[in-house]
């Protein structure tokens, strides 16, 4: 129920306004009371970064399901596009930690969250360090797009548009490196 509370927090006024007494505040209580049940801010925090990777692994693996090559590519593509903007607070814990950071749970729940597209990429026949890769290649333009996106640097452009292009580019790299 925390957790819960502090992603509808989260989504609401951002990670920078996530306090205990604010979430605290939020739910009708006092601070203290919610040592009850996390023991710190940051055990909090690293709770609601594993429950969005969570929910971003469902979100791929239910929309790649059945799916493969450009048509995965595309679908998966718009479903991350989508959850940073139906959840930006959420999206903004899933990129505040470092891969390789000191969290090797954390490191190996971010690294799970990319096998739907690295299954995907096996349908180009990458596999290894190549799907790896390219699984990274992928989620750089994805967050690059919908950061840019939701910061209003693109606000004068049709962004459906070249999201849609950006994306075709994308899966035809994917493609072009099986040779």
């Amino acid at each position: 129920m925390i957790v819960n509370a502090a992603l509808n927090f989260l989504d609401r006024e951002g990670w920078d306004a996530l306090t205990i007494n604010a979430l605290a505040t939020q739910l009708g209580t006092k601070g203290p009371s919610l040592y009850n049940h996390v023991h710190s801010l940051g055990d909090l925090r690293r709770a609601m970064r594993m429950r969005v990777i969570d929910d971003i692994l469902e979100m791929l693996t239910q929309v790649g399901q059945g799916r493969a090559r450009d048509d995965a590519v595309l679908v998966m593509a718009g479903a991350y596009r989508s959850y940073a903007h139906h959840h930006p607070g959420r999206y903004s814990a899933f990129t505040r930690m470092p891969l390789g950071g000191d969290d090797p749970e954390y490191t190996a729940a971010a690294t799970r969250a990319a096998a739907p597209v690295i299954e995907v990429l096996a349908s180009y026949g990458l596999d290894g360090d190549r799907a790896f890769h390219a699984a990274l290649e992928f989620w750089a333009a994805m967050h690059g797009f919908v950061l840019l996106e939701m910061t209003g640097v693109m606000d004068n452009v049709d962004t459906d548009a070249v999201f849609a292009d950006m994306v075709r580019r994308l899966a035809a790299g994917m493609d072009s490196r099986t040779g």
